[in-house]
């Protein structure tokens, strides 16, 4: 009853809809596709407001039934207005949210000089994180839905949180070495490919290896920042999976290919993170850090 059953509610849950409009549909499953979304409307806190989109939505949709190139421009707008957030609906956007998070638990444990509590308190809100970005999305998924989520994206993203205990006895610390110039070349855009090959990559890695992270930083103020790192890592995982479907967590390819992607987009987005979330560190530690990241 109480180990059995929800296995097999979590195995059998159905996966979440693919939130993206590149995603591979014949006509009739993108107007039903167009449909879900004006169904699901619930990123949308004020019932008014969202009545009023939701009706003009599934307006819209039925007036483009037949029209499929305007109909796949209406399903870009509606992603792009739940990723990106809208001030006039107050919609903060699934990847404000990322980095709200990110800055929450930068804030956090940075503060906090307990490992256990820390490690207990970025695992919590980590379900929290990704439950809210599926909730951003408009869908409210079932528990066996939302475990099922958490699950594969934390064996695809997590790493240990135990972050204090490794940095207690350090001196300065180089984040970026042992990394390899393929994991340098991936993470490049497709167009610097070419120049990657040509020695780019080694020059990229020469950079990042060189970076040294200050020893008053190493400590609590380290593991808010490594925490964060992370965090904002598993937010954008959260983000591939529900915008690719849950194929792009599927074959050792996929996951390799996400999880440097979401690495990027995190380091891009830590900058921003430590601005806002400086205070909790003084002022000393905050513009080291941010430095480091920079």
């Amino acid at each position: 009853v109480y180990l059995v059953i929800p296995m097999i509610k979590v195995h059998n849950a159905p996966e979440l809809p693919a939130l993206s409009e590149n995603v591979k549909r014949n006509e009739e499953q993108l107007l039903a596709f167009a449909r879900n979304l004006a169904k699901h409307c619930d990123y949308i806190q004020d019932v008014d407001k969202r009545k009023i989109h939701r009706q003009q939505l599934a307006k819209s949709i039925k007036e483009n039934a037949s029209n499929p190139m305007e109909l796949r421009k209406l399903v870009a707008e509606e992603v792009a207005l739940r990723m990106n957030g809208n001030k006039e609906l107050q919609v903060l956007g699934i990847n404000k949210r990322i980095k709200e998070w990110g800055k929450t638990v930068f804030m956090v444990t940075a503060v906090s000089q307990n490992s256990k509590f820390d490690t207990l308190s970025v695992l919590v809100m980590n379900y929290r994180m990704i439950a809210d970005i599926v909730m951003a999305s408009g869908f409210r998924p079932t528990r066996p839905q939302l475990f099922k989520l958490y699950m594969r994206v934390l064996t695809t993203a997590l790493v240990t949180y135990c972050a204090s205990q490794v940095f207690g006895d350090m001196e300065d610390w180089s984040p970026f070495n042992g990394l390899d110039a393929a994991d340098a070349s991936d993470a490049l855009d497709a167009a610097d490919a070419a120049d990657a090959a040509g020695g780019m990559g080694d020059a990229i890695m020469g950079g990042l290896q060189s970076l040294k992270i200050p020893a008053p930083l190493v400590g609590s103020t380290m593991d808010g920042a490594v925490n964060a790192l992370m965090t904002l890592r598993i937010g954008y995982v959260t983000r591939a999976y529900l915008t690719e479907g849950s194929q792009a967590l599927a074959g050792v390819n996929n996951k390799r290919r996400v999880k440097r992607q979401a690495m990027k987009d995190a380091l891009m987005a830590m900058p921003a993170v430590i601005a806002h979330g400086g205070v909790a560190v003084g002022k000393t530690a905050f513009g080291l850090l941010k430095k480091a990241f920079a």
